[in-house]
């Protein structure tokens, strides 16, 4: 990984279950713990993902090898849904874009 200081967030697989209703649901399982970096949303990025009901927190850049398409991540105590990712060509490493629905408290 290059420049920048390196974080760590936890990525969270959701796994279905059946509730009591034998209905299958999505419920929090693995968890992975993951270096990488944090950068900033871009104006453009904050716009498109606004349009879909997202709003953008960060962009945390990791190794490919890293994410095993988790949909969920927690930094610093808060939970966030991984809406969208991005495999750089020019590196072996991917942006996982981090936010909430807006509207929705975090689960």
């Amino acid at each position: 990984m290059s420049g920048g200081m390196i974080y760590e967030l936890t990525l969270i697989a959701m796994e279905p279950v059946k509730n009591e209703l034998a209905e299958e649901v999505l419920q929090p399982g693995r968890e992975t713990k993951i270096l990488g970096r944090v950068e900033s949303v871009s104006r453009s990025e904050w716009y498109d993902a606004g349009r879909e009901g997202m709003a953008p927190e960060m962009v945390f850049v990791t190794p490919a090898v890293n994410y095993r398409g988790e949909q969920q991540a927690q930094w610093q105590g808060e939970r966030y849904k991984i809406y969208r990712t991005y495999r750089r060509r020019s590196s072996q490493e991917i942006e996982l874009y981090l936010g909430r629905r807006v509207g929705v408290s975090p689960s």
